[in-house]
C-alpha cells in the first residue's frame, strides 16, 4: 500500500504528520511524504507515484483552499484517490471540508493508530 503524505513547505508544525509517517511505515505501508508550494504538485506526485491515498496536514489556517485546490485537481485529471487531512484545524470547519470531498479530518491529539485504522478502512484493507 502507497500514501503520499504533504504539507505546505512554510509549515513549521511537522512532529504530526511524522508521528503519522511513522505509524503507517510500522503498519507496512510505504509513504511517499512531500513538501509542496503549488498544492497542484500534490496531485501531480500522487499521479505519479502511484499512491492510493493523500494525506495531507495543515497547521497555518489555510485548509480550505488546499482542500478546494486539491479537489479540484483530482477531478480534472479523473483521479480518484482519496484525501484526508490532519492539522490545527478548527472544528467548524470540518463539515465544509467533509463537504467537499475530504473523507476524514484529524485533529490535535488523534491517535497514530486511529489513523492508521482509518487508511486500511478506506481503501478496503483491513
Amino acid at each position: 500500500m502507497r500514501i503520499l503524505l504533504a504539507r505546505f513547505a512554510l509549515d513549521g508544525h511537522d512532529r504530526g504528520i511524522i508521528t503519522i509517517i511513522d505509524a503507517c511505515k510500522q503498519a507496512g505501508m510505504e509513504v511517499i511524504y512531500v513538501h509542496f508550494t503549488d498544492v497542484e504538485e500534490v496531485v501531480v506526485s500522487a499521479i505519479e507515484e502511484d499512491v492510493e491515498m493523500i494525506g495531507i496536514t495543515s497547521s497555518m489556517g489555510e485548509h480550505e483552499y488546499i482542500a478546494v485546490r486539491i479537489t479540484e485537481t483530482l477531478q480534472k485529471r479523473q483521479a480518484g484517490i482519496p484525501l484526508i487531512m490532519g492539522g490545527v484545524i478548527p472544528t467548524a470547519d470540518v463539515p465544509k471540508l467533509l463537504g467537499m470531498g475530504v473523507k476524514r479530518i484529524f485533529g490535535p491529539g488523534t491517535s497514530p493508530l486511529e489513523a492508521v485504522s482509518f487508511i486500511f478502512q478506506i481503501l478496503g484493507k483491513e
